[in-house]
Formats: structure tokens, C-alpha cells, sequence
């Protein structure tokens, strides 16, 4: 989620089921590539899958449905495609494009440019990645406080279109998103929205205040499912059927929450002590862990990655991953396809 409010030749891999072509240049070693094990900590799943970060990665747009997730087991099927088995991050120094975060390599890799027209005055926020290797993209204007859904193909991300979806006014124009599965045993999954208009209101933040909605794919709408606890949040889902949200308890205190897809009550509460959501914010689990997306330091145009050992297979634990990514994350989107256990 990104806060400019204040001031504001295809790689081929292995799965074990074939071989695919990735559509994007190598993860590491290639121009377009920043990052790397030396930009900060790697941690246990980067050891699981080489020391050197050079581990192999899956490519679920296969046709599959994931390394992870099963079939729905009600005959209804929805398979991978065109999507890389890790986080994609939206950058938003000009001009927004999207790249891809290799967790265990830990290397950031241009995807591409948007090709999205926004009217003037629109900014780039928060984005989700669906199974059908599409990128979903919120851009918002704050002096309208309007807002708009845009999606993108990965393959061709400059192939942007306007969905069509029109806020009521004032309301649901500023939002974090994230898919999820709609149940474990599933391999179909949903799109979720968290309201975060009051982020008008930063620093002065207090509980409250916001809403879970699921997106409704087809006609461009959304349902309301219920209240929350935090004024503004960014979303993240597993495979196995799971919600996150990340924001701010209040402008000192951010905190990970698990979410019940049905209502948006709070199912777990993690603290974060230390981790300032900045100007720009965004998170992903990935292999267990979860991976947060934070500015170096507020207004500083360039992120860091933090790591929360989630899983706790490395002793648990909250430190600094990558220190400096290179490129400034408003957003980030990771498919249901993706790993939600530990790789290896």
C-alpha cells in the first residue's frame, strides 16, 4: 500500500512434473535483477534450497494446481497459470512496474511496466495475484477519494485494463487486497479487500473504523463480510485457506492478524514490535514465513524486507532479510498456487 497521502528470453524450471518456461529473465545474475543474499539475512528457506540462493524454483502456470494445494474435492478444479512459485511487489517509482521476489535466492526481478491509464492524479497502491496470472491493481485519487480496480496480465504487463469498478463516494476508494483459497482442501480461491480510507487520518490512527469485503470478480462489486479492528490494512492468503492482514495498531505499533474469511473477525494477533508501516507497506507469505515490505525509513523511495519466522522451523523470531530491496513496494500479491509450507 503505498501512502504518497503524506507528502505525500524466457528461464526454464523444473517442478518435477516438466519442464515450463517461466516468461521472465533469470532470478539472479541478470540485468533487471537487484537484491541478493548480501543485501541482508537469508534465513532457513534459503538454506533448504541452496546456500548460494541459486535453489530451484517452481513455475505453477503449468496447468497444475499448486505444489501445495489440492483439488477442491467437489469436482470443481482451478488450475495455475502463468505464475512463478514466490511474491510479486509493486514498485511504485515512476513509471509502476512489477517485479518478482525470490524468497529463498532473495533477489528482486523486473517483471515488467504497467501499462495501466489512470485518469491524472491516480496513484498506484496495492496489488493481489490471481491463479490465472493476472495482477489486480488498486490506484487511487486522494482529493477525489475515488478509487479503481485495474488488471494486468503478467505475460504482458503493459496489456492493462480498467475494470469498471466505481466506489460510492468517499467510501472503499483506498484498500488492501489478497487472494485465498476458499477452504484448505480447495484449489479455487477468492479475492479479498480490506478498507483503508482513514489513512487520511495518519499518524492519529485509533482501532476501528474498517471493513473486510470479498470482490466479486464478475461484476466488478464488492460484499461487505464485516468490521475489523484496524483502521488500515494490506492482505495476504495462503493455499491452505488462510487471511493475513498487516497495518497499524496505531502509528507507532504495527501487528500480523489473522482473519476469519467470513466475517473479518481477528483470529490470531501477532505483534510487530519495531516495524513502522511508513509511507508505503505491503506483505507476503511465502514457505511458512511471512515476508514484509516496509520503507528503509518514511519517504525514503527504497524498501526493506523484514522476515517473520512464522512456522518457527528456524526458532521463530522477526529480523531484517534484505536492507535495502533497491526499489520502493506499495504492494504485493501472492498467488494461491505459491508454497505455504517450507520448500525442500
Amino acid at each position: 500500500m503505498v501512502c504518497g497521502l503524506l507528502a505525500c528470453a524466457a528461464e526454464e524450471r523444473d517442478d518435477g512434473q516438466g519442464t515450463f518456461s517461466s516468461g521472465l529473465p533469470p532470478a539472479s545474475g541478470a540485468n533487471g535483477t537487484v537484491g541478493g543474499s548480501d543485501g541482508g539475512e537469508v534465513g532457513d528457506d534459503g538454506d533448504e534450497t541452496g546456500s548460494d540462493g541459486g535453489g530451484e524454483k517452481f513455475d505453477v502456470g503449468a496447468g497444475d494446481s499448486g505444489p501445495d494445494s489440492a483439488d477442491s474435492g467437489d469436482g470443481v478444479d482451478c488450475p495455475c497459470e502463468n505464475v512463478l512459485d514466490g511474491i510479486y511487489v509493486l514498485n511504485t517509482n515512476s513509471p509502476p512496474s512489477v517485479w518478482f521476489f525470490d524468497p529463498p535466492a532473495n533477489t528482486f526481478t523486473e517483471v515488467g511496466v504497467l501499462g495501466c491509464s489512470p485518469p491524472l492524479g491516480y496513484t498506484a497502491n496495492s496489488m493481489a495475484i490471481d491463479r490465472e496470472g493476472y495482477a489486480w491493481i488498486n490506484y487511487y485519487d486522494v482529493n477525489a477519494e475515488t478509487g479503481k480496480m485495474y488488471r494486468a496480465p503478467l505475460s504482458d504487463l503493459s496489456a492493462c485494463e480498467d475494470r469498471g469498478y466505481t466506489n460510492t463516494p468517499g467510501d472503499w476508494w483506498l484498500f488492501g487486497m489478497g487472494y485465498a483459497t476458499v477452504s484448505a482442501g480447495s484449489s479455487c480461491d477468492e479475492l479479498f479487500i480490506y478498507k483503508s480510507d482513514r489513512y487520511l487520518e495518519y499518524p492519529n490512527f485509533s482501532p476501528g473504523g474498517a471493513q473486510l469485503a470479498q470482490y466479486d470478480q464478475v461484476s466488478d462489486s464488492l460484499s461487505v463480510l464485516g468490521n475489523t479492528d484496524y483502521p488500515v490494512g494490506e492482505l495476504t492468503g495462503t493455499g491452505n485457506g488462510q487471511l493475513f492482514a498487516f497495518g497499524p495498531v496505531d502509528a507507532s505499533q504495527a501487528v500480523l492478524v489473522e482473519l476469519d474469511k467470513d466475517t473479518g473477525a481477528e483470529l490470531e494477533n501477532i505483534p510487530l514490535p519495531g516495524l513502522d508501516i511508513t509511507n508505503a507497506f505491503a506483505f507476503g507469505f511465502w514457505g511458512g514465513d511471512v515476508y514484509f515490505f516496509t520503507e528503509t525509513f518514511p519517504n525514503s523511495g527504497t524498501s526493506q524486507v523484514t522476515r517473520l519466522d512464522y512456522d518457527g522451523n528456524d526458532g521463530g523470531g522477526f529480523s531484517t532479510y534484505n536492507a535495502s530491496a533497491g526499489i520502493h513496494i506499495a504492494g504485493a500479491g501472492v498467488s494461491t498456487c505459491a508454497s505455504f509450507t517450507p520448500p525442500g
